[in-house]
């Protein structure tokens, strides 16, 4: 069996330049709401590479934006990075920053790592988020698509809708949007990873690096970030959610007004 997390320094490799990368950031911003100015800090956990917290730096060139990361691989590609973001090695569980210093925290493919306690991290977040702040997460859905694609980007667990929501609100936050995304290659992907699982398909590992079929998956992905401008997904291989971080009269029902 291969070792849990092999992969993870090809994802760092090609974070720049690999097709997946390059589309699920462009998903991302497009669920970042185009009115939100954040009026503090903003933190990336599990920055990976760092491309994307230096976008974030782009996006906002008046907000500090931090990348936390707990691998020093994964840092030493996101110090050469060009750009004003910061880069700090720390653990997600016990971060180090004072309560309410951030505006927003954004965590990708954070929260469901081999290890993590999505509770705990959850109130982390929580304690250094400020009151009105936001939270953006992406995790991996269906637990039934467990395989091996998972032990080797060190993915712990996949989530539902319904499960996720549950314990988001259980650690205080008020979800303003959940979408699924990575939509549209659904079925061939949910084929191969069930061809695999059965032995009657090879587990390559060409297709993440930077090949022709991650070029495609790319520009399908672009086209998923156009439709997320505006509207949801009903299903998809990874699935968002926004969230506020409420405090006395800052809880909100409207979700189009963060669109």
């Amino acid at each position: 069996m291969s070792k849990s997390g092999h992969l993870l320094p090809d994802l760092y490799r090609y974070d720049s330049s690999g097709g997946w990368n390059m589309g699920m950031r462009a998903i991302t911003h497009a669920l970042l709401p185009a009115s939100w100015s954040p009026p503090g800090p903003v933190l990336e956990l599990g920055c990976g590479a760092g491309v994307f917290a230096t976008e974030l730096a782009s996006r906002w060139p008046a907000t500090q934006v931090v990348g936390l990361d707990r691998t020093g691989l994964a840092l030493a590609h996101a110090q050469e990075q060009s750009g004003t973001a910061r880069w700090l090695q720390a653990d997600l569980h016990a971060l180090p920053f004072l309560r309410k210093h951030f505006s927003t925290v954004i965590a990708l493919d954070a929260l469901d790592q081999r290890a993590v306690e999505i509770a705990v991290a959850l109130a982390e977040i929580g304690r250094v988020l400020m009151t009105g702040g936001l939270l953006l997460l992406r995790v991996s859905a269906y637990r039934w698509l467990t395989g091996q694609h998972d032990i080797a980007f060190n993915t712990g667990r996949r989530f539902g809708k319904g499960e996720l929501l549950e314990i988001v609100r259980a650690a205080g936050f008020s979800p303003l949007r959940t979408t699924f995304a990575n939509t549209l290659m659904t079925a061939p992907i949910v084929a191969l990873r069930l061809l695999q699982r059965w032995g009657l398909a090879p587990f390559s590992e060409t297709v993440y690096g930077d090949s022709l079929a991650n070029r495609l998956i790319c520009r399908t992905l672009m086209r998923e970030a156009a439709w997320l401008h505006s509207y949801d997904l009903p299903f998809g291989i990874s699935l968002y959610l926004l969230a506020l971080w409420p405090g006395a009269g800052t809880r909100r029902s409207n979700e189009t007004q963060w669109t």
